[in-house]
């Protein structure tokens, strides 16, 4: 019986990817001098800045993630909003008795502010973001995290994500893997499987009652 409900948080329940990529794309007009193609900045979703940045740019870590952070946050209530019926999902699930957690690699701050932001913050018994762990997504080390503050049994459990990184990290845990797929990432499928597929919030019901 699934009690507990995790969820990846960009992609998943807020639905970022505009805002993402618009951050991106400013700091590869700065520093490339281009825009990259959207493609090639979507399979880097769900991996750490710091990854990411290291890995593309050859410029300092910080000045290059201080001017996507600078961008980031001046267009943060423009461009940040939840999926539709992300929220009421959420309520659902909390009216009902589940204990619900997040996962994700964002920071602390943002992560917050997009809960806070669409009143869903008090329906997570725990939120692990990014700076709250050594090791990152797909490491087990964050949903080991989540499953210790819920004191929530793994064959319990369920992980809901978007990317390779949430599927392999569920699976490194040995918690059930959720692939939401509404964000059609051609690049997730080829690497690997998940328990389970959703095309609507309305089949989590179906997983978690069956």
């Amino acid at each position: 019986m699934i009690k507990n409900i995790i969820f990846d948080l960009d992609g998943t329940l807020a639905d970022s990817e505009e805002l993402i990529i618009r951050s991106f794309q400013h700091i590869h007009r700065i520093f490339k001098g281009r825009e990259e193609d959207e493609a090639v900045l979507k399979k880097t979703f769900g991996a750490t800045m710091k990854d990411v940045i290291t890995s593309d740019f050859e410029e300092p870590y910080e000045i290059v993630l201080g001017e996507y952070r600078k961008y980031h946050h001046a267009n943060f209530e423009k461009y940040m909003k939840l999926f539709q019926g992300a929220d009421e999902l959420i309520k659902t699930l909390h009216e009902r008795g589940y204990t619900l957690g997040i996962v994700t690699s964002r920071l602390e701050y943002t992560a917050m502010k997009i809960l806070n932001m669409h009143g869903i913050r008090d329906c997570f018994s725990s939120v692990i973001t990014a700076d709250m762990c050594e090791n990152h997504k797909p490491h087990p080390e964050p949903l080991q995290k989540c499953l210790g503050e819920l004191n929530a049994k793994k064959e319990e459990s369920i992980y809901i994500g978007d990317t390779t990184f949430d599927i392999e990290c569920a699976r490194n845990t040995g918690v059930k893997s959720v692939l939401v797929t509404w964000n059609d990432y051609e690049h997730v499928e080829e690497k690997i499987k998940a328990d389970y597929e959703i095309s609507s919030y309305d089949e989590v019901f179906d997983i978690i009652n069956d």
